[in-house]
This record gives structure tokens, sequence and C-alpha cells, in this order.
């Protein structure tokens, strides 16, 4: 008995390392995939830098401060409530309730940590979250149809029409990030993980709803199979009830 408890001790403290070399195990079967997306993106990013310096901005502010990017950094410095950034839009208190918490209150916690700035941190959590999107959309393809699909869909998400979003401080690339890890949780059978993964897509963007629906739809099919299974007798409480169940309303047949 001691020694089956230590065994069981030793196999859990070494959980946490096998968790880190299956991560590793995974990151290098992912890594042709990161680079070409990387290799992409940094194009993409190279194109915008010239274009800003040919408009006379600093490539910085052209990717970190645009459209949605000052709201963002609005409530991220300031709060919900504070005045429309560069008076791009009407007064109004409200306007930036539309923009949901997740990114900004990421913004505000790595801004603290780090003497980056709110800006620079914006950027960082947005690239940061393109390479795990990316990574996650590997995840998912390899899983279903092989490595040469992850790829393949990697690359395809880098060289959308739209792709710019993902170097771009906007909330695109968390989103994507959450909603790939979210499926290849459910594919995996990690429903816990896909819950907490949806909770926080809704937090990302409105859109977020459509990863939380997704969740419960395969939890309402993976319940629905296992109650058809149990109705079936595979259950492992059918046997058991059946032998409970009383043979009628007036006791046994004679």
């Amino acid at each position: 008995m001691a020694a089956e408890t230590v065994d069981t001790a030793a196999a859990a403290a070494q959980r946490p390392g096998s968790v880190r070399v299956h991560v590793r195990a995974a990151l290098r079967r992912a890594a042709p995939a990161l680079a070409l997306f990387a290799a992409v993106r940094c194009a993409g990013v190279l194109c915008a830098a010239l274009w800003a310096w040919h408009t006379g901005r600093h490539p910085r502010n052209l990717l970190g401060a645009t459209w949605d990017s000052n709201w963002y950094l609005g409530v991220a410095r300031y709060g919900y409530g504070s005045p429309a950034p560069h008076h791009m839009w009407p007064p109004d208190h409200l306007a930036d309730l539309a923009f949901f918490p997740l990114y900004p209150g990421l913004i505000r916690g790595v801004s603290a940590v780090l003497p980056v700035g709110a800006l620079n941190a914006g950027l960082l959590i947005a690239w940061t979250a393109s390479a795990v999107a990316a990574w996650g959309i590997f995840a998912v393809g390899a899983h279903l149809y092989g490595r040469r699909a992850g790829t393949f869909l990697v690359v395809l998400w880098a060289l959308l029409p739209h792709a710019v979003v993902e170097s771009l401080s906007y909330t695109e690339p968390l989103l994507t990030a959450l909603a790939a890890w979210a499926l290849y949780a459910l594919l995996t059978d990690r429903p816990l993980w896909a819950g907490a993964l949806a909770v926080l897509a809704g937090l990302a963007r409105p859109n977020g709803l459509a990863v939380a629906a997704a969740v419960m739809v395969a939890a309402a099919v993976t319940v629905t199979a296992a109650v058809r299974t149990w109705g079936r007798g595979r259950g492992p409480y059918r046997p058991v009830l059946r032998r409970a169940r009383p043979s009628g309303p007036t006791g046994p047949r004679p």
C-alpha cells in the first residue's frame, strides 16, 4: 500500500513535466507552419510600414493607433465612459460600450507590469495572439487531416485579403486564438477547457458568442449520445437499475 502511494505521488510529481514535454513536442510539430506564418505577416508589416512612411506617419502609430485601436486604448487608459478618441465620433459617453473588455483589460495589465506603454502593449498582445491563433489553426487542421492540411490552413489565414488586421492592434487575433483552441479542446475531449475559452471569447468580441454557441451544441450532442447509450442498456448504471426495478405494482408474479 505504501509503495502504491509512493508511485502515485511520483507520477503526480512528473505530470507537470510531462505536460511541458507534450507542449514542446506540439510546438516543434507546428514550427514549420508558424515560421511560414511569421514570414508572411512580417512581409505584411513591412508593407504597412512603407505605407506609413510614405504618408508621413510612424509605423507604430499606423499599426497600433488606428480606428478601433484608439477606442481600445482609451478604455485601457481611462475606463469606460471616456470621451471619443480624437473626436472621431459625436460625443457619447456610452459609445465605447461597443468594445468588449478583455482586450483593453489585457492592455492595462501588460502595461502595468512591463514599462512599454499602452500602445506597445496592445501591439504585443495582438501579435502574440496572432501567433497563438496560427498555432491553434494548425492544431485543428493537423488533428483532423494531418500536418500538411494544418500548414495550408495557417498560410491561407495569413494570406487572406483582410489579414492586415492580424498585425494591427485589433481584437480579431485574440478572438481567433480563443476560437481555434476552443475547437481543438472540443475535438480532443476537453469540454471544460472549451467552455472556459468560449467565455473568454465572449469577452473579446460580440461574435465570440458564436464560439459559445458551438461549445453548447457540442455539449448537447455529447449529452444526447450519452443518454441514448444509457437507454440502450450500455450505460454504467443500466444493469443496476434493471435489477432494482420492481416487477409490478402488486409485487412479483406467482
